[in-house]
């Protein structure tokens, strides 16, 4: 198995690879195009003053409706950082097995990456719905309160040099190293890996993830930041320092937050 993928790196683009990219592709772009329509539709309510009450107590469809709006964007953000563990694993499974169920089993792969992501979509839901009811929020989703923004800045930052991010993230950077020591076979064996898979990039990415709370749940600028970053960071920029230099700068931004009661959105 070794053998196997560390060859297939060096190839060009497979059938098998290009199915998985154009559905990736696919799944990004219907994903973005629904939160711009989002974050367009409250920009809209806003300047025209029908934003709704802040105080307006949520019920169990306000939850629901959260939890979808937090699954879409975790597909738009994370799904694309996922893809060079997808394009390998495609690209492994065709010789063996053809391009229909070599797409098929990457396929699993990526439904169990991303039932890990909806997951926690549903917590940090969760999170929000406790926001609201504190009258914590603005109508973009953004923490009011300099106190709990700069304890979230700091937090995220201190994770970012912890070594419970580098354990995570080093099997986010490595797909070919996660794939040798993770590796299952069949069906249930690829969607399997998908949920360890998931599973380490929350690990990694979940503070992260808390700071669109900072800069605004439906802040289209600050959530296309923070994929940029995502990205970068997984599958880009190698070794510990884009992590320590980041956590160092979010612990100097959210110390300043504490100190001078200043917030990204104020």
């Amino acid at each position: 198995m070794e053998e196997r993928l560390t060859k297939v790196q060096v190839r060009l683009l497979e059938p098998t690879q290009l199915v998985v990219l154009g559905g990736v592709a696919a799944l990004a772009g219907i994903t973005w195009f629904d939160l711009w329509r989002r974050a367009s539709e409250i920009s809209m309510h806003m300047a025209m003053g029908m934003a709704m009450p802040r105080q307006a107590p949520w019920d169990v469809a306000d939850l629901g409706a959260t939890a979808l709006m937090w699954g879409i964007m975790m597909i738009a953000m994370m799904l694309p950082s996922a893809t060079p563990l997808l394009l390998l694993f495609a690209r492994s499974q065709r010789p063996r097995l053809g391009t229909a169920e070599g797409s098929f089993r990457t396929g699993l792969l990526a439904t169990g990456y991303l039932v890990v992501w909806l997951s926690w979509s549903g917590l940090a839901a969760c999170l929000q719905w406790a926001l609201h009811a504190s009258l914590l929020l603005s109508p973009s989703a953004a923490i009011t309160s300099a106190l709990a923004g700069g304890a979230l800045l700091v937090l995220a930052g201190v994770y970012q040099l912890s070594p419970w991010k580098h354990a995570c993230l080093v099997r986010c950077q490595s797909p070919l190293g996660f794939l040798l020591g993770r590796w299952q076979e069949g069906r249930w064996g690829a969607f399997r890996m998908g949920l360890d898979h998931g599973v380490y990039c929350v690990g990694c990415c979940w503070a992260l993830m808390a700071l669109l709370f900072v800069g605004g749940v439906m802040n289209l600028t600050w959530i296309a930041a923070l994929a940029v970053f995502v990205l970068l960071e997984k599958a880009v920029v190698r070794g510990r320092w884009f992590s320590f230099v980041s956590g160092g700068g979010l612990v100097v931004w959210g110390l300043y937050v504490l100190r001078a009661g200043l917030l990204p959105t104020s």
